[in-house]
């Protein structure tokens, strides 16, 4: 019996029937009730709501005020459904049954035919249609009725995707047949005739969005049934996203009618899906593209241009810009494919040029994003261009990348100060690679040797860069209308140009046949250079000749003493034009210019370069460069102390190098000791020059030398212990003892009286060992019976040995 599926559906239907039915009671008895007691009415006396007033003859009329005021409408009672105990309890009771006609149903669903199971499911679809009406209509409950109506066309749908799934209609409308997406394309659209009709019955705004996405899910559906091949079915969808955009933004069809966001909405989502599908085919067949794939870019950019100039909107435009780019990429690879790879990066740079001067003259298509975009893709093709060259054919290449750099130094004068900025910052960098790249291919193609094609070719570009500067920096002079209109904000340009083209001097290999050309390129970088408001480059062409010169010097077969004489010879021109032209500081602001001293800033690198070994020529010539370069510091705008301490520090570093001379080199080492004492006695002597203007350290520092000089001497006796060089350094210092009397200067009497007896002491050390002890006890007692003696004598004359000793040295300095 419960195998027959009517008998089965009367057992689903009846839990829920019951229920209605007690609805249909309940529902009669409370309209019999309301009938039998209408509702008392309260009348207005006297202007009052109250209720009836008994007759009080004494009691007061109301006041004037009271009877001319306008009587008060009664405020209407807001309508309510009472939540009675049986109402509860018939709510409750139906739950409970209608859960247990669902378990039920559940439990014998597995024992029911396929036939039954979609009939089952038709019925649920009724019931809940007849819930829905019930509801509605007695109790008013209009969410639930509409929940309800939703569930019932559920149902349906859901009945139609069963019988497919048990393939009750045949075998190609089956989930596992070719009638699938028809399958699904109706289900979805008896759901969107049913959301529609729903709609037209509760007016419910989520009905309308649920039929509209089903209505697009329909069409969906039903254009993917027409082919699996989406070169088929891209073009339908393609014209679907079209007629849709244009219905809801073009002809704006929906504008002001009752549901036009809900339109507008779905109508977006489904035109966005259905596009979808045409980009993936465009990206499936980029490398082997159809004339579909053509018609596909085709269209969507002239959707977006139509609706960017619609909608004034840059959004879209920078989109078509960016569709256009995959278009010209699409076509290029479509050449490579039939020609070669060459002629196909060929056409895409001259496509992306193309795209980008329409981007850059056509007022429409102008804005920061599109005009950003075109020039970047041309910036990358002009790369690819370069690196995809080959020593067989490269000058078509190399002429697409020089004319993208052409345009990106057209922005030097763009009205924009960063944009300026940020010209003038990669101007140079394609110039640099199309210069090397050529290089490279030159070399390989004619047989050229690569230093010289390098040395060439950086050479000349260094040249380019300098000429570019001063036409730049020369253009307001001769084309000043131009200048007008396109001013230039900054410098940035001119000193980009001018320290690639110094670094370039500086690292480029010279050859041997083309020496001379770095070397002519420095001079003229120099040149530009020190016309610029700030000549700071001018520090890498002084430093770009030294390593010409080097580079030419390593090139010969000369010694390392030649070398270092070479540099020398540079290094005091370098300090000579210092001196000459840049004699006013080394850093001079004036006149808006700020001077620096290139050749003063850019000596070291000659010292380093001439500090060949650690034989005496090298040390000596070293050590001379640096002292004249310490003295190559002092301007007219140093200070005095500064100049004197450089000064000092300059004639020390020559004192020392001449300690370390190549020439007059005697074999004795007694006469090269007193020679070099007396070196340091003559930077005493030059310390006491310069610091002339300043007397109190002119002499401590003259001193300090000369008693370093005279300890020197000292050491010299001591250490070659000879009569000859005793009674010489003796004589010497018995002539500064009397000179020191004669002066009356207590510092050289006392180191020259100490340094005699120093003298005297060492040089009768063996007599002095082979006296007897107790003799030099004697000569111990003696001194403090003199000591004793003295010390009374002054306190006799009220004086001490030290003021006695102060009295006899009164007129001595120190």
């Amino acid at each position: 019996m419960l195998n027959n599926p009517i008998i089965t559906m009367l057992i689903l239907v009846t839990p829920i029937i019951i229920p209605l039915v007690i609805i249909g009671i309940v529902k009669a008895c409370s309209n019999k009730k309301t009938d039998q007691n209408p509702p008392y009415i309260y009348t207005m006396q006297n202007g009052y709501y109250s209720c009836p007033q008994p007759p009080y003859p004494n009691c007061p009329p109301p006041p004037q005020a009271y009877q001319n005021r306008p009587a008060a409408q009664p405020p209407k009672a807001a309508k309510k459904h009472d939540m009675t105990v049986s109402n509860i309890l018939f709510l409750i009771g139906t739950a409970f049954v209608v859960l247990s006609g669902l378990a039920f149903g559940v439990a014998k669903w597995v024992h029911t035919s396929h036939e039954g199971r979609v009939a089952i499911i038709m019925a649920a679809s009724a019931v809940s249609f007849l819930l829905s009406a019930v509801v509605g209509k007695f109790l008013k409950l209009n969410g639930t009725s509409t929940s309800f109506y939703v569930l019932g066309s559920g149902f349906i749908a859901t009945a139609f995707l069963t019988a497919g799934y048990y393939k009750l209609m045949g075998e190609w409308l089956s989930f596992g047949g070719g009638g699938m997406y028809a399958l699904l394309a109706i289900a979805t659209g008896i759901s969107a005739v049913m959301m529609f009709i729903g709609d037209k019955i509760f007016s419910k705004l989520p009905l309308i969005y649920t039929a509209l996405s089903a209505t697009a899910l329909t069409a969906l559906f039903a254009v993917l049934q027409i082919s699996s091949d989406l070169m088929v079915t891209a073009p339908v969808f393609l014209a679907l996203q079209v007629l849709i955009t244009a219905a809801v933004y073009g002809a704006e069809i929906f504008k002001g009618k009752k549901n036009e966001l809900a339109i507008k909405i779905i109508g977006s989502c489904a035109a966005f899906i259905y596009g979808c599908f045409p980009v993936i085919y465009v990206f499936q067949s980029l490398r082997r593209s159809t004339f579909i794939s053509y018609i596909i870019l085709a269209a969507m950019i002239a959707q977006l241009l139509f609706y960017a100039k619609k909608t004034k909107e840059d959004v879209l435009t920078s989109i078509s810009t960016m569709v256009t780019v995959l278009l010209a990429y699409m076509t290029s690879l479509n050449i490579a494919q039939v020609s070669e790879a060459r002629y196909g990066i060929i056409s895409f740079c001259a496509f992306a040029i193309a795209i980008y001067l329409a981007h850059c003259f056509v007022p429409f298509l102008k804005n920061a994003f599109t005009e950003s975009i075109s020039l970047l893709t041309a910036v990358i093709s002009a790369f690819v261009c370069i690196y995809s060259a080959k020593p067989e054919g490269f000058i078509p290449e190399m002429l697409f990348a020089a004319a993208v750099s052409a345009i990106i130094a057209a922005y030097i004068f763009h009205k924009n100060e960063i944009i300026q900025s940020i010209a003038g910052f990669t101007a140079p960098v394609i110039p640099a690679f199309i210069t090397g790249m050529t290089a490279y291919y030159v070399s390989n193609a004619y047989g050229f040797d690569e230093n010289t094609a390098y040395s060439a070719a950086w050479s000349i570009f260094a040249a380019v860069l300098i000429a570019a500067a001063v036409f730049i920096a020369y253009l307001p002079k001769f084309a000043f209308n131009f200048h007008a209109k396109h001013p230039r904000s900054n410098d940035v340009v001119l000193y980009v140009n001018m320290v690639v083209s110094g670094l370039l001097l500086i690292v480029v290999p010279t050859a041997r046949e083309l020496m001379l050309l770095p070397a002519l390129m420095c001079f003229i970088h120099f040149a530009v250079s020190n016309k610029l408001r700030c000549n700071v480059t001018a520090l890498l062409s002084s430093a770009a000749l030294l390593s010409c010169v080097y580079a030419i010097l390593d090139e010969g077969t000369q010694g390392k003493l030649a070398t270092t004489i070479v540099f020398m010879i540079v290094f005091c021109i370098y300090m000579a034009i210092s001196k000459l032209i840049y004699n006013n500081g080394i850093i001079v602001k004036s006149n808006d210019r700020l001077i620096f001293d290139p050749m003063l800033l850019s000596g070291w690198i000659a010292i380093i370069m001439m500090y060949q070994d650690t034989s005496r020529n090298s040390v000596f010539f070293f050590l001379i460069a640096i002292a004249v370069y310490c003295a190559s510091f002092i301007k007219k705008n140093t200070a005095k102390e500064a100049a004197s301490i450089l000064l000092t520090v300059t004639a020390s570093l020559t004192a020392l190098a001449l300690m370390f001379r190549p020439f007059l080199v005697p074999e004795s080492k007694e006469i090269s000791w007193k020679i070099s004492i007396g070196i340091v006695a003559l930077v005493g002597l030059a310390c006491r020059f310069i610091w002339r203007q300043f007397p109190s350290v002119s002499k401590c520092a003259s001193n300090s030398i000369y008693l370093t000089a005279f300890i020197a001497l000292l050491v010299d006796a001591l250490y070659f212990d000879t009569a000859v060089n005793t009674i010489f350094v003796m004589s010497v210092m018995l002539f500064v003892l009397i000179v020191s009397i004669m002066a009356r200067s207590k510092t050289w009497f006392i180191a020259s009286a100490a340094s005699l007896f120093t003298i005297t002491v060492y040089a009768t050390r063996e007599y002095l060992m082979a006296l007897n002890w107790w003799i030099y006890l004697f000569l111990a007692g003696i001194t403090l019976i003199a000591l004793a003696a003295g010390n009374e004598y002054c306190k006799k004359n009220n004086q001490t040995i030290k003021s006695s000793v102060a009295k006899r040295f009164s007129g001595w300095t120190w």
